[in-house]
């Protein structure tokens, strides 16, 4: 079923499926034969979960609309919830089910989640008559875990008014499963996080560097709700920045702070001086960005203390720390390193600081969760190997890898993502590595319309697939596409909104085979007919194995017909070739006993089960296998 068909036909266009979990394949309904409803005449949306994650054991509450369209009563329905861990059967249960003509009802249905941590399932509401044929289904993902560091979905706000709705923004956001945001650009100033005045019992109204006006209440209420859906609230603030007031007094002087300040070294030839940015006009006169040594101890006590009271002040849960990526060679006030790394040499570059300062911070703030951008991911391999808690990088095509090669292509996302996982095991909750949440705005440039669904969607595959995550979605049902959020006004259109939906449900309910140890391989694959790469080429099946300790994992992106490069900066991209009928042959020296295939385009998320046949030729052992379609990106696991 293809994306561009809208959310209804997703429901209710001849998808419904059976699955034989052990038995000898799939029964597919279209038309019921024989049944007294015919598919179309009732339809079944799942609205969502009542949290974006739940703890084992945890009961959750999942509401859904159903609809009557005909002009007759149907009193013979039976409603189906299934739950499936990767394509396995966990759970199920039946009722019965009376709609009046045309009637609309609400329904709310529980179910309590097992007590193993860290798991993804896929949720199937069904209506079927009492012959078994399906009429309708939805499906919903879910996932259990007792904490959101192992698979980190990140989302966003940036709107602090005085009426903002705030539960109706986290009830949005909660439909992609969204388990932590990025409060952006919520505090007054970069050194002063909240005025002095401001308490818990008096959460008051201040202004940020441009002169928004930002309501305590609203912040506070923001993360009363998101807490209530066990989402992670994460206080934006650069870890480095100071503004105007900061290294000067009113009389114009030089305050203490501007001794930690950052200058470029004589031989950098980026710039000279104080390391400064200007970010705009401020009414207050705090435009200009002025950058403080990491390392100088004065500075870490000082902004740790800040953060601290604003965290308790308003009742955040962490800190999302900031930069503005690599600027070269840089000195103290006195023309000094900025300091020294672990085994005695001096530091000259501001990201080789970065792991000292995240292991202090994270020491200092005790109970708080750290997350750090390294823009650019200059630096990235200090923050891998820090004890920050979420990794998180936003990339920038014109930007290199310590190879040397750009960051302009979905594989060179995937490799950082690849990178990232292997280095940060010895530092992850379960030694299988961190998940690199990744943020990339696609639609840089583009100014009218909405954002271009092809881009999103291929950068999305390919970061998912390598075991990473994506920042784009929040401020209620917005999607980036520039770096300063409250310029944040290109809208995702009907049909990406959908498909961004059963995105979010696909990668929660296939978490597990997606970013839960597994590492890349280098079998062989061929597709009849189809030209096909192992590194994302343009114009090419991207043909991207993974394995784990039960599974080979082979995914299919589609670049067919498009390019590879992740920035579709004005939205011009143009959607890959749909492919049907895709005959594989996958070169496995595995015993392979079982072959499935789920996509987030496809049957509504749900595992198929695929016959097989096995071979041998001179490239070696291999399996055969048909894909009935490829839109975007299609998973095919092997067990």
């Amino acid at each position: 079923m293809e994306i561009k068909a809208g959310r209804k036909k997703w429901k209710i266009a001849g998808i419904c499926i059976v699955l034989i979990i052990l038995g000898a394949g799939v029964s597919l309904y279209g038309n019921s034969r024989g049944g007294k409803y015919e598919v179309g005449q009732l339809e079944i949306i799942i609205d969502g979960t009542d949290k974006a994650r739940y703890a084992p054991g945890e009961e959750a509450v999942i509401t859904a609309s159903v609809r009557n369209l005909t002009q007759k009563k149907a009193d013979d329905i039976l409603l189906e919830m299934d739950v499936y861990h990767l394509g396995e059967a966990a759970y199920s249960q039946k009722q019965s089910l009376v709609l009046e003509p045309e009637e609309d009802k609400e329904l709310s249905l529980n179910w309590q989640a097992p007590d193993k941590d860290y798991q993804g399932y896929l949720i199937c509401l069904k209506l079927t008559d009492r012959k078994g044929n399906c009429i309708a289904q939805d499906t919903v993902g879910m996932d259990v875990s007792s904490d959101w560091v192992k698979f980190p979905r990140y989302g966003y706000l940036c709107d602090y008014e005085e009426e903002e709705n705030t539960e109706e923004k986290i009830a949005q956001m909660n439909r992609y499963h969204l388990n932590a945001i990025e409060y952006y650009d919520w505090h007054a100033l970069h050194h002063e996080p909240i005025p002095e005045e401001i308490t818990r019992q008096s959460p008051g109204v201040w202004e940020d560097w441009s002169g928004r006006e930002i309501y305590g209440e609203t912040v506070r209420d923001y993360i009363q709700n998101a807490q209530d859906r066990n989402m992670v609230n994460m206080a934006y603030n650069m870890i480095y920045a100071g503004t105007d007031t900061f290294v000067k007094d009113s009389d114009g002087n030089p305050t203490p702070a501007s001794d930690w300040q950052l200058y470029f070294a004589p031989d950098n030839e980026r710039g000279e001086g104080m390391f400064t940015f200007q970010m705009g006009s401020s009414p207050s006169g705090n435009g200009n960005l002025f950058f403080m040594n990491p390392l100088n101890p004065e500075w870490q006590n000082y902004i740790f203390s800040q953060e601290k009271h604003a965290l308790e002040v308003l009742g955040f849960d962490g800190w999302h720390g900031d930069t503005v990526g690599d600027w070269g060679k840089m000195v103290d006030a006195f023309g000094n390193p900025l300091g020294t790394s672990e085994d005695g040499q001096p530091v000259y570059e501001v990201k080789d600081t970065y792991r000292q300062f995240l292991n202090a911070a994270k020491e200092t703030l005790k109970g708080y969760y750290l997350s750090f951008n390294p823009v650019g991911a200059q630096g990235i391999e200090q923050v891998n190997t820090s004890n920050a808690d979420v990794l998180y990088t936003e990339f920038w095509p014109w930007d290199q890898d310590r190879e040397g090669m750009l960051y302009d292509t979905y594989s060179s996302l995937v490799t950082e993502v690849e990178r990232t996982m292997e280095e940060s095991k010895p530092y992850s909750v379960d030694g299988k590595g961190k998940s690199l949440v990744v943020k990339a705005y696609i639609n840089y440039y583009k100014t009218t319309g909405t954002m271009n669904a092809p881009g999103v969607l291929l950068c999305d595959a390919a970061v998912y697939a390598a075991g990473g995550s994506r920042l784009e979605l929040g401020n209620g049902n917005h999607m980036l596409h520039v770096e300063y959020y409250p310029d944040d006004d290109i809208p995702m259109g009907d049909e990406l909104q959908e498909a961004m939906v059963k995105m979010a449900d696909f990668a929660v309910a296939y978490e597990n085979l997606l970013r839960d140890g597994q590492y890349t391989t280098g079998n062989k694959v061929e597709i009849a007919d189809y030209p096909t790469s192992k590194d994302g080429q343009s114009d090419t099946v991207w043909t991207y194995t993974r394995a784990d300790g039960e599974h080979e994992i082979l995914h299919l992106i589609n670049l067919l017909g498009t390019d590879n490069e992740w920035r579709d900066e004005r939205g011009k991209k143009e959607a890959p070739t749909y492919a049907e009928g895709l005959n594989v042959k996958y070169y496995t020296e595995k015993e392979i006993t079982q072959v499935y295939m789920a996509s987030f385009s496809f049957e509504s998320g749900m595992s198929r089960e695929l016959t097989f046949e096995q071979g041998e030729d001179s490239n070696g052992k291999y399996i055969e296998f048909t894909v009935p379609v490829l839109e975007y990106w299609d998973m095919v696991y092997m067990k």
